[in-house]
């Protein structure tokens, strides 16, 4: 798999086909090696050793043209090894991206696996443009990449951008919109290229992976010289498109992504859907008891047209209504039809009170990369109605990788949270990504918040960034704890302060362990003073539930003792607890699972089930006064 290092500084023997290419002259080539046209045929003197499976297909003129790309069949490539330059080069291409991959690629000559890294790319992240290299002056013994990445010249999903690379034998450079976006002189001397690497154009491909380009590519061309700054501008200038990237796309209009709830308020909820095309989009709603509709505009709209966030408000609290969502696409075909979603309800939240409530909730983390077990533990959990979902981060495997979100995350929460809205945190493997941030509706800023329910307040914490003494979100905590009014009090973050953990924060077999993670353990404090109830984390893929905690000793619960809750389960690969009991350790088991919490009035019951519903650890507290 790719190797996310940025370089390693090392100096060997080149390796690959540098020698070729100098022997065969084409390192300083003047010209086009290889031209990508707008019709779709190439040009150059490489242009023969390259092939496509499927047939061309172009973008309408009024949507701005351009090749379509959907698949690994579209990509132009190299069937054999071919003499690449190596002192020096340069790469550009027009392009649109219609679905951000982590790897995506616009022109690659690559071979990546692991600490092999060999090679080039111009393409782009979840985010931005990036240009890899892989050249002498930092090579391992077996290469090793310099990643450039454009952060500050994030694309629109959609839109045309220009792109383009150069190397000199001692700068790479990358240029977006004919504006230079990154610079490395760390690389130096020819680049080193695998024997086994194969020259492509919309795609990255190597020997373990394959990672397509989705969207449109306009032109492309590579020369084997670095071109100036001026000449990248004029050349972006002269292949222009003649029309802006209109609202076009060659696939179905389908759901990429199925209505879904999260921000519950007393007199608000968010809906949030993703369409495969740009679509024109409207949330209709009505309360339990009435026959009418209301309509509601998008509050928000990403992802070039395709994400639709609504938040209608005005709602009455602690009342059941019923919602869907229609979407038109905004270029429509005749075989083309509109979207409806079924017909699904949700109940808002109750006002905030001191008074007697109930109210319940599924706490569940760590869904990541596992659909099946993810499915049957959201399955299980939606039997017992919660009124919302607390999900304690790593939603996904990848956080910048959209089919993680499309294709794994949302289809197995349905229906869960068709009904049940859900409040999350970060996790370490969502990064921090675009992706995030575009999928979830909540309060600001969103990396952390606070979100009163009834007599409960949830204070959501973030903690993969800094909890140190005057750090932000600290600061922010200790402000929202000592304000809240509310009866049960419940923090939740990723990363768990304490833990009886085998291996994450020391290997318990042979040594010592922190017992937790060291930048959380700040809150403990807090949590301390602020009367805060259950902490509630993820992380470590298991389920333990501590004896209560003050100043970091066992203490009685009505004392001001606070429980740690691991609730880890929801299908990361499980992991294990040290052999040894720790001084807090109380229920623990390695099982997937959900863990479902009622509260009635001054009465909290937790109970904690597997994903074949067997009831496996059960809490009861009383409200200490």
């Amino acid at each position: 798999m790719r190797s996310e290092r940025s370089s390693v500084r090392a100096v060997t023997a080149v390796l690959g086909l540098a020698g070729v290419a100098a022997a065969a002259g084409i390192g300083g080539t003047q010209g086009a090696l290889l031209e990508l046209r707008p019709d779709g045929s190439l040009g150059g003197e490489l242009a023969r050793a390259l092939g496509r499976e499927s047939e061309v297909t172009v973008a309408p003129e009024d949507a701005g043209g351009g090749l379509v790309f959907n698949g690994l069949a579209d990509a132009y490539r190299a069937s054999d090894q071919l003499p690449l330059p190596a002192d020096a080069f340069s790469v550009e291409a027009w392009i649109t991206v219609e679905t951000p991959r982590r790897w995506g690629a616009v022109v690659a000559a690559i071979q990546d696996n692991g600490g092999y890294e060999k090679g080039w790319v111009l393409g782009y992240d979840e985010t931005c443009p990036i240009f890899s290299i892989s050249t002498q002056a930092t090579d391992d013994g077996d290469g090793s990449l310099v990643n450039l990445r454009a952060a500050d010249a994030p694309f629109d999903f959609g839109a045309w951008i220009h792109v383009a690379a150069t190397y000199d034998g001692s700068a790479a450079v990358l240029y977006v919109d004919g504006r230079e976006a990154a610079r490395s002189e760390e690389v130096g001397g020819p680049v080193i290229l695998a024997d086994s690497a194969r020259l492509a154009i919309g795609a990255y491909k190597d020997d373990d992976e394959a990672y397509p380009h989705d969207g449109r590519i306009l032109s492309a061309s590579f020369e084997g010289r670095a071109w100036s700054g001026e000449e990248v501008r004029a050349r972006m200038e002269r292949t222009a498109p003649s029309a802006p990237a209109g609202a076009w796309s060659d696939e179905e209009l389908e759901w990429r992504v199925l209505p879904f709830l999260t921000w519950p308020a007393p007199d608000a909820v968010s809906v949030v859907a993703e369409t495969s095309v740009p679509t024109s989009g409207t949330l209709q709603i009505r309360a339990e008891d009435a026959s009418e509709w209301s309509d509601v505009a998008p509050l928000r709209t990403a992802l070039a047209g395709r994400l639709h966030e609504f938040r209608p408000d005005g709602l009455e609290p602690d009342s059941k209504y019923f919602y869907r969502v229609l979407c038109a696409p905004e270029a429509p075909r005749p075989d083309q039809l509109d979207l409806a979603s079924e017909v699904r309800s949700f109940r808002t939240a109750p006002r905030p009170t001191k008074g007697f409530e109930s109210l319940t909730f599924t706490v569940v983390g760590d869904t990541q990369g596992n659909a099946a077990v993810a499915g049957r533990v959201s399955a299980l959990a939606h039997e017992h109605r919660p009124d919302f979902v607390v999900h304690c981060g790593d939603l996904v495997s990848t956080g910048g990788t959209k089919t993680d979100w499309t294709e794994t995350f949302f289809p197995s929460m349905r229906p869960l949270l068709e009904h049940a809205p859900m409040i999350p945190v970060l996790g370490n493997h969502e990064q921090d990504a675009r992706l995030y941030y575009e999928y979830m509706s909540l309060p600001e800023p969103e990396r952390w918040y606070s979100l009163r329910y009834g007599h409960a307040e949830f204070f959501m914490i973030d903690g993969n960034r800094s909890l140190a003494e005057q750090s932000e979100q600290l600061r922010w905590l200790e402000r929202a704890l000592k304000g809240s009014t509310a009866t049960w009090r419940f923090a939740v973050l990723h990363q768990p302060p304490y833990t009886s953990d085998s291996n994450d924060y020391g290997e318990t077999a042979e040594t010592t362990s922190t017992r937790g993670d060291m930048n959380v353990r700040n809150i403990v404090r807090l949590l301390e003073k602020h009367d805060v109830d259950v902490c509630f984390s993820g992380h470590v893929h298991d389920y333990e539930r501590t004896l209560p905690i003050l100043a970091d000793e066992v203490a009685p619960y009505e004392e001001g003792g606070v429980i740690y809750v691991t609730a880890a389960g929801g299908g990361g690969s499980l992991e294990d607890f040290d052999r040894t009991n720790t001084r807090f350790g109380h229920k623990k088991m390695r099982r997937h699972h959900f863990v479902h919490v009622a509260l009635c009035g001054d009465q909290l019951e937790l109970q904690a089930m597997d994903e074949d519903g067997r009831l496996f650890d059960v809490l009861t507290l009383t409200k200490r006064r």
